[in-house]
């Protein structure tokens, strides 16, 4: 109990030292600290909210939008956003109107062909990379980043936007409303100007799709996410007009550009950190069998998920894990923090939850979210973040360097921002 023992150790009523030891704990070593709450605080009252660390307890929390709202982040998000958004609502109205339209314009028949798109793009970058003529080059910066916005701009229909426009911006506005703890007001007035731009880019992909009012063909008789939205016709009460187009547009690149990226790098990490299931992930690679590697992917990223925690406020009263020695009140206008990395390692739901274990059952692998906020873009996620790790992968040279399998560097951002790893040639002699 070392962090129990040091934060107990201080007064109640000083709030800063408290917080401080939290937020060190959670950044040096989060599996530690939330292996320590499961085992003897399971339901954590702290000063910026209320850890919930157990996976019932997570799926209760996410499971009840009535009562736990998405009220921490929401107005943040449509401020930077600068329109309503289905991740800032809940309940009846937009949030279910706006996600049901979700899912059928990102569909789950989709996936063959978003596979067969991203390994196209993923291949081409790669390519270009290692082309360059370096020993090394930067797996993100030089391939996921341009890969994933390269599939983003086919699948979803924005031709004509620099895909360092739309990795800068969805950073930018990411930071301001998701990882934006203190609010600094200059991380969110940036996001804010993030959003406008990117709206503004956004609009004029619109109007010149309306203007030309043609059908984007997907190369294989399928067109792309746009041309769905554009020909559309939902009755006039909704208003789905070219604005909400635009704000869904933007709202979905802004759940997706930054964790497609590092998902690429951190699942490429975590395989490395383990040689036996490299191998194994590599041999699954080339079998043929995409699903096969998949799983490979997903229990990777449960070492290392890109949303940790999510937040959601309480509105009324409720009892947490009613009837288990657990039992928690949790006040209404409390902060609940939903800890997914927690939750996908707890001993009494997982068998062995420290060992890599390819193929668990899905609902132990909470990645990509649990509940009325789910991933609304699961379908395409669940196949263009593996590929994008599988196309690496196929090339054996191409790894992260002898000892440096955790250099993922964050450049003073919440997300990795560089990852050196060798571009497959041997070295040129001195």
């Amino acid at each position: 109990m070392d962090f129990l023992t040091a934060y107990d150790a201080l007064p109640e009523d000083d709030v800063p030292r408290r917080v401080g030891l939290l937020r060190q704990s959670m950044a040096t070593d989060k599996a530690a600290l939330f292996a320590e709450l499961r085992a003897h605080r399971p339901v954590f009252p702290t000063p910026v909210g209320v850890f919930v660390t157990r996976h019932p307890d997570v799926l209760e929390v996410l499971s009840a939008p009535g009562t736990f709202t998405v009220g921490v982040f929401g107005p943040a998000l449509e401020e930077v956003l600068g329109a309503p958004f289905l991740l800032a609502r809940d309940g009846p109205g937009l949030h279910w109107r706006e996600r049901g339209y979700g899912q059928v314009l990102l569909a789950a028949e989709d996936a063959p062909r978003v596979r067969e798109l991203t390994a196209r793009i993923a291949d081409a970058v790669l390519d270009e990379a290692v082309a360059r003529g370096g020993d090394t080059f930067d797996l993100i910066q030089d391939y996921a980043r341009p890969a994933a916005a390269q599939v983003a701009r086919a699948y979803l229909g924005l031709d004509g936007i620099e895909e360092e426009v739309l990795h800068s911006c969805t950073r930018r506005m990411q930071w301001a409303f998701a990882v934006n703890p203190d609010r600094d007001p200059r991380i969110h007035a940036d996001g804010v100007a993030a959003g406008r731009e990117l709206r503004e880019r956004v609009a004029e992909v619109i109007a010149r799709r309306r203007s030309a009012s043609e059908d984007v063909d997907g190369g294989d008789g399928s067109t792309d996410v746009l041309d769905r939205m554009l020909r559309t016709r939902l009755p006039a009460e909704y208003g789905f007009d070219d604005e909400r187009i635009n704000a869904n547009l933007a709202g979905y690149l802004t759940g997706y550009q930054q964790n497609a990226t590092q998902c690429t790098a951190t699942a490429l990490k975590e395989l490395t950190l383990r040689p036996e299931a490299l191998t194994e992930a590599e041999r699954a690679a080339g079998a043929g069998d995409p699903e096969r590697f998949d799983a490979y992917v997903w229990e990777a990223l449960r070492f290392h998920p890109f949303v940790p925690v999510t937040p959601r406020l309480c509105v009324r009263d409720h009892v947490l894990a009613a009837g288990t020695p657990r039992q928690t009140v949790v006040p209404a206008k409390s902060v609940v923090l939903a800890c997914f990395a927690s939750a996908m390692f707890d001993e009494e739901v997982l068998d062995a939850p420290a060992e890599f274990r390819p193929g668990r059952p899905p609902a132990h692998n909470l990645v990509l979210g649990y509940g009325a906020h789910d991933c609304l873009g699961k379908y395409a996620a669940q196949v263009i973040v593996p590929e994008l790790v599988r196309r690496v992968l196929l090339r054996p040279g191409v790894r992260p360097l002898p000892g440096g399998e955790r250099a993922l560097d964050y450049a003073g951002t919440p997300f990795p921002q560089h990852y050196p790893v060798s571009a497959g040639r041997p070295p040129v002699p001195a």
